[in-house]
């Protein structure tokens, strides 16, 4: 009971808008963590090539942040209130298809981090994921998961 009262309490002093963005980087957090972690795996100890490395973690670093992203952050969003089947495959869909943008960016900045400015691949990796944070943010809050305003028409 109390941590439900000093939620409600906390919720009305902090926006929304400030309170998801904070939820996703918990959320992002938890997922970069994945993502480095086997990048850091694959790169060093297994000797895979950099980009290879970044894809194999990428995926299972979408798939953390597509679970807990729809739990924690965005919970009230259209897809997920619709609670089927097809909305789930077409969320995950839609979630991918941001991630292979999102993917397509990481390449690009981690191959010119590291061979226009001889970067170490794992600084590359870190600076590359702060370059692209906010476009992952955005682009599921104002695409995927983005609330719709109750229709304030009646009928006539």
């Amino acid at each position: 009971m109390k941590d439900n009262f000093f939620m409600q309490k906390q919720n009305r002093f902090i926006p929304a808008n400030i309170r998801q963005f904070f939820s996703y980087l918990v959320v992002g957090g938890t997922s970069t963590v994945v993502e480095w972690g086997l990048f850091f795996l694959f790169v060093y100890p297994f000797g895979w090539d950099q980009n290879l490395s970044f894809i194999a973690a990428y995926i299972v670093s979408t798939f953390v942040n597509l679970v807990f992203g729809r739990h924690y952050t965005f919970k009230s969003a259209v897809l997920k209130q619709a609670g089927n089947r097809r909305a789930l495959v077409r969320e995950s869909s839609l979630v991918y298809l941001v991630a292979a943008v999102g993917c397509g960016l990481n390449i690009l900045f981690l191959n010119i981090f590291t061979g226009i400015f001889h970067m170490d691949s794992m600084l590359a990796k870190v600076v590359t994921t702060a370059v692209v944070f906010l476009f992952n943010y955005l682009a599921r809050k104002l695409g995927i998961y983005r609330e719709r305003k109750p229709s304030t028409k009646t009928p006539s």
